[in-house]
């Protein structure tokens, strides 16, 4: 029971970046602020489907009260970048800190679920709870008359969940995502922080257009690379193989940021004092002559 309750206090910090995410992210952009990975931009997707190791979390830092520092959700969906009122329909994974304990979980998401609230995702209720480095398989498929099929396994626990026949009408069906994204703590109002483990590896990767498959290379998936504030890069896609069906998101080490505003500032400031004692050297001069 107690489990229970955990998923679905995690789930409200989930849904609320899943929104997020999908309205920062724009068609042609090929960073974000919380999104790495890889997007296709086309019409008639029908299919999507990917493979990954559940990463692990250390939360020997992480502080009490409930807050979430750390963090991943890992996932594959539909039109979260071209979707507009729409949920996207997404399934995947998250690895998180919560009150200093590690959670590791699969989720899905729909329309069907709720609206555009806190409501509109629901934990997988595998037999028994998902652990880091188990590989999670995923696929989402378009089955005509505006209705999808969503899957997700954990083949080494022997669990499974399909859902079969949700009905979403008028799903634009116009990009396909393979997925890491940093999330938001609801209750900070912060990004969390990226776990920093071994580079995030997805394989299996396919996606079909009007029923004809594809690998990530011949869809012309664009890269995302995740950036903060100042355009440092967080995580990265890195090592797409020959086939294009398997790549790496890589977690780059913390970069302190220094608010560009403050900088300006002080650049401003530095012009300004240097100018001033430059014309007092040359006022000091003229008078002594």
């Amino acid at each position: 029971m107690k489990s229970r309750i955990v998923r679905k206090i995690l789930l409200l910090f989930l849904v609320a970046f899943l929104v997020l995410a999908a309205e920062k992210t724009a068609l042609g952009q090929i960073t974000s602020t919380n999104w790495a990975g890889y997007a296709v931009n086309s019409t008639g997707i029908t299919d999507i489907s990917a493979s990954w190791i559940v990463p692990e979390v250390q939360c020997g830092n992480t502080i009490g009260g409930n807050q979430v520092n750390q963090g991943v959700a890992i996932w594959i969906g539909f039109d979260g970048i071209t979707g507009t009122a729409l949920v996207p329909e997404q399934v995947g994974t998250e690895s998180v800190c919560y009150n200093g304990s590690a959670y590791y979980f699969a989720f899905e998401e729909d329309s069907t679920i709720g609206p555009r609230t806190a409501n509109h995702a629901e934990t997988v209720p595998f037999g028994q709870e998902i652990s880091a480095g188990e590989r999670i398989t995923a696929s989402i498929a378009y089955l005509g008359n505006n209705q999808f099929r969503i899957t997700i396994a954990d083949p080494q626990a022997g669990d499974s969940k399909t859902w079969d026949g949700i009905f979403i009408p008028n799903a634009p069906r116009t990009s396909a995502e393979w997925i890491v994204e940093a999330f938001y703590n609801k209750n900070t109002g912060k990004q969390v922080a990226l776990p920093e483990s071994k580079p995030i590896a997805f394989t299996d990767c396919s996606a079909s257009v009007n029923n004809a498959a594809g690998s990530i290379v011949q869809l012309n998936a664009e890269p995302i690379n995740m950036v903060d504030n100042n355009g440092n890069i967080i995580a990265a896609p890195q090592s797409l193989n020959q086939a294009g069906t398997s790549f790496n998101v890589a977690v780059a080490s913390p970069v302190p940021e220094f608010p560009t505003t403050i900088l300006l500032l002080v650049t401003t400031l530095f012009t300004v004092l240097v100018t001033l004692r430059r014309f007092n050297f040359y006022s000091i001069r003229e008078r002594l002559r």
